[in-house]
């Protein structure tokens, strides 16, 4: 039995490609399935119930072609037994001598109900004989895994002396083409507990597995796992629809928003509010709100007060092209009849191509936040807008001083840290350039002495400060200048002493270059020399290289 801290992880898989990748991700088994063939090919993991392929040659085909032979662990072959003109014999022969390790059953009739599960089973095409072949595979070597929802089917594996038993929560519900399982997180894990208790007890030496339904991320997995005493996990579209669903949308979207990235002179105009900046942080989080804005995630934007936290959730609703409203709310006030419209207007929540942003979210009270949890854990939220749907569910932003952590794993929401002023000084200019713009006053320039003291405050109040003091400066601007005067009369004065050797003067130049990100022009000019002067102070300091 695999150790408490270790987890067994089994993927269910329909392509070379996939198959390899867990393999080399340390998945411990594969299982080659026609739900995994179908997903790659655009269709649901649902349609592998659908009498649309040959199941068994299907998946045959594509798993001696593509991952029989080539991988170095084991590999369980997804047996369709509902055939009647099927010899399970003869299945269970071809499958020992392709090189399979072992024999799993799926398709399965575990995911059907009612008259049809009962008419299936009257007539011998049902879950007994899925049970009839996985007992007579261990006469032919063959290791088994057994799918299972009910006691009564745990049961039946357990008689038929299956070696792993999967307790299946139904069909994946994240992605595009996830199907809402109706099964909470909470009574998922619960159900395992009860049912793995009950077949350690009849049969010790059975390894218990989950999958499907609520569980989508490893987040998920450990909370079940950690209250039934899981063994492992078997993943399906969790392990290659999801992460490619997400992976091409993100870096589809990157490309599309290249131009965020771009580091000519005039780019700074054409991004997003908020991101204007050449310095690596400012680059980094434009890339960051990219990759996020394609999807419907909900995301916690951190940072400290006046760093751009608001401005970045306009952003992020301006760059979705989202077309509805942008509502704000302030988690210190009583919002949760706005977000779920208990007698009150429509629920907030439930507005297509919107955008709801909760501001200071560090202040929401513990019953607001269990239920927002819950409301994105049951797929109220969606993660991907599904096909043709033209109008994606509202986001969710939360706006949150530094220490987000714990509120972001809570909500399954993606962090966006936003990097305070004195991080990226170097954007400074650009920034103070950007804001003057923004007020259409005619001052934009400045001198290189003012350029100079705003570099050299620590800026506690990050942006906001900034632009208050541009504001106040820009009113005594003369002839569309912002001068040392004006600015020392907000700010006072900063004294510059000259560098008293070598040395110093060498850091002193080195840093006024990074600030400058090396542009020799601009270097100069916020300096206070010419650029011949700069020059020469550098081929004199071993910098010209």
């Amino acid at each position: 039995m695999a150790k408490r801290f270790e987890i067994l992880v089994g993927a269910a898989i329909g392509l070379g490609m996939t198959a390899r990748a867990a393999a080399d991700g340390g998945a411990d088994f594969l299982l080659v399935l026609s739900a995994g063939r179908l997903r790659v090919m655009g269709a649901p993991s649902l349609a592998a119930m659908l009498p649309i392929r040959d199941s068994n040659s299907f998946t045959d085909d594509f798993a001696r072609q593509e991952i029989l032979d080539r991988v170095a662990i084991p590999v369980y072959f997804g047996a369709a037994a509902c055939d009647p003109r099927l010899s399970l014999d003869d299945l269970l022969r071809r499958i020992r001598d392709a090189g399979y390790s072992g024999v799993a059953n799926f398709p399965t009739a575990i995911h059907h109900d009612g008259a049809f599960r009962l008419a299936l089973e009257e007539m011998g095409l049902g879950f007994g004989r899925e049970v009839e072949l996985l007992r007579a595979a261990r006469a032919f070597g063959l290791a088994t895994l057994g799918y299972a929802k009910t006691r009564m089917e745990v049961d039946a594996m357990l008689a038929a002396g299956v070696e792993r038993l999967c307790l299946n929560f139904g069909w994946n519900s994240g992605g595009s083409q996830g199907v809402p399982s109706g099964v909470p997180l909470d009574q998922a894990a619960e159900r395992a507990r009860r049912v793995f208790a009950h077949v350690r007890r009849r049969s010790p030496g059975t390894l218990c597995l989950v999958e499907g339904g609520p569980i989508i991320d490893p987040g998920h997995l450990l909370q079940v796992c950690d209250a039934s005493r899981a063994d492992g996990y078997v993943g399906g579209s969790t392990l290659d629809r999801l992460p490619l669903e997400m992976s091409v949308m993100q870096m589809t979207s990157a490309f599309k928003t290249a131009g965020l990235l771009r580091d000519d002179p005039g780019s700074e105009e054409r991004r997003l509010p908020g991101l204007v900046g050449r310095s690596r942080p400012a680059r980094q989080l434009a890339a960051r709100v990219a990759r996020l804005v394609v999807t419907d995630l909900p995301i916690l934007v951190e940072g400290e007060p006046g760093a751009g936290r608001t401005t970045i959730a306009r952003a992020i609703h301006q760059a979705s092209g989202r077309i509805g409203s942008l509502t704000f709310l302030n988690a210190r006030e009583d919002i949760a009849s706005r977000l779920f419209g208990e007698g009150g207007p429509a629920a907030l929540l439930a507005l297509r191509q919107s955008t709801v942003v909760i501001e200071s979210a560090d202040a929401l009270p513990p019953l607001l936040r269990a239920r927002l949890a819950d409301w994105i854990e049951r797929g109220s939220f969606e993660r991907f807008a599904k096909p043709g749907e033209r109008a994606p569910r509202a986001r969710l932003v939360l706006t949150h001083p530094p220490g987000g952590e714990a509120l972001a794993r809570a909500l399954s929401a993606q962090r966006l840290v936003v990097p305070p002023l004195r991080d990226r000084m170097e954007d400074l200019p650009l920034l103070a350039r950007a804001m003057l713009r923004g007020t259409q006053r005619v001052a934009a320039e400045f001198e290189p002495a003012a350029l100079r003291l705003l570099m050299a405050q620590s800026w506690p109040g990050n942006l906001r400060q900034l632009a208050e003091v541009l504001m106040r400066a820009a009113t005594e601007a003369t002839h569309g200048r912002i001068t040392l005067s004006a600015l020392e009369a907000q700010l006072g004065p900063v004294s510059a002493p000259a560098p008293a050797s070598p040395a110093d003067e060498r850091d002193w130049i080195l840093d006024a270059l990074r600030r400058n990100r090396f542009r020799r022009g601009e270097t100069a000019a916020f300096l206070g020399v010419a650029r011949k002067t700069l020059y020469n102070r550098m081929r004199r300091l071993g910098l010209d290289s």
